[in-house]
């Protein structure tokens, strides 16, 4: 069986939710975090980085090397970190001002996730940061070419997330051509813009780096696993005869108490990996 992937969740999950916001760095409490996700069987966390950038512990040398101590304590690993900063200011339609810091930010952040030991960092292109036309893609391969660059010289892989239907991302990693950019697959996010998960890994299954699991409703919002569109199902038994070997990482729907529904939704997904 290949899908005995350790399984990873969203930070911020194991909080309590910052301003209502459903997804958000917990600067309060993310080494709690750690020692949750342990307890209750979850082997790593997805860093998040937005702003303010100050207060995130990977954006400087001390909370890097605390970072590591929890990691080392725990045993509960970081494997891809989220730069969310770019859903807050896009790697397109950027002014030159932006254009400059986003090219130091994300250099910076590819940096200092190797000091963590992460696989990889996801860049997210939905949403605020949705790609819209070829001129866009042509300014974000400019804005990041270098940091590409940089990526495989310290061996860090990209994932990027987008938006695009299968025949357009596809073109996108073609056009970039670069074997560690790669992309991240959002089960959730596809049902909810209504995208057959067959085309779509048929298309580009084979640079699928990390995959999201969530269900949304078919033009909605993120609902309890298994109320929703997507097949999740279906997604892991396609990616199983894949022999994929990528991340899998929980970014479901969130509840009233975060830590039993976390709970409650591995052994979800754990109840689907087991009978394929």
């Amino acid at each position: 069986m290949v899908l005995t992937n350790n399984i990873g969740i969203m930070q911020g999950r194991l909080s309590p939710p910052i301003d209502d916001k459903i997804q958000a760095y917990p600067v309060k409490t993310w080494q709690r975090e750690f020692e949750i996700a342990k307890e209750i069987g979850y082997s790593a966390i997805e860093w998040i980085v937005e702003n303010p950038l100050e207060e995130n512990a990977l954006m400087s040398d001390s909370g890097i090397k605390e970072i590591n101590k929890v990691i080392l304590d725990t045993g509960v690993k970081v494997d891809y970190v989220c730069a969310d900063i770019f859903m807050q200011q896009p790697l397109v339609r950027m002014s030159k001002k932006i254009e400059i810091e986003n090219k130091k930010y994300l250099e910076q952040i590819l940096v200092n996730s190797k000091e963590i030991g992460a696989i990889g960092v996801e860049i997210p292109f939905v949403d605020s940061s949705s790609i819209k036309n070829q001129l866009e893609i042509e300014e974000l391969i400019s804005a990041t070419i270098e940091a590409f660059k940089l990526a495989e010289k310290i061996g860090v892989k990209i994932s990027l997330e987008t938006d695009l239907n299968p025949e357009e991302f596809r073109e996108l990693l073609e056009k970039i051509n670069l074997p560690h950019v790669m992309a991240n697959y959002d089960i959730g996010n596809s049902a909810s813009l209504g995208y057959d998960p067959a085309e779509e890994l048929e298309s580009y299954g084979q640079k699928i780096l990390n995959v999201h699991v969530k269900d949304r409703k078919l033009g909605g919002t993120t609902v309890p696993l298994g109320t929703g569109n997507a097949d999740i199902k279906y997604v892991f038994e396609k990616l199983s005869k894949m022999r994929y070997e990528g991340g899998i990482t929980m970014q479901a729907a969130r509840g009233k108490n975060d830590v039993e529904v976390a709970t409650e939704q591995l052994r979800y997904t754990l109840e689907i990996i087991k009978h394929i």
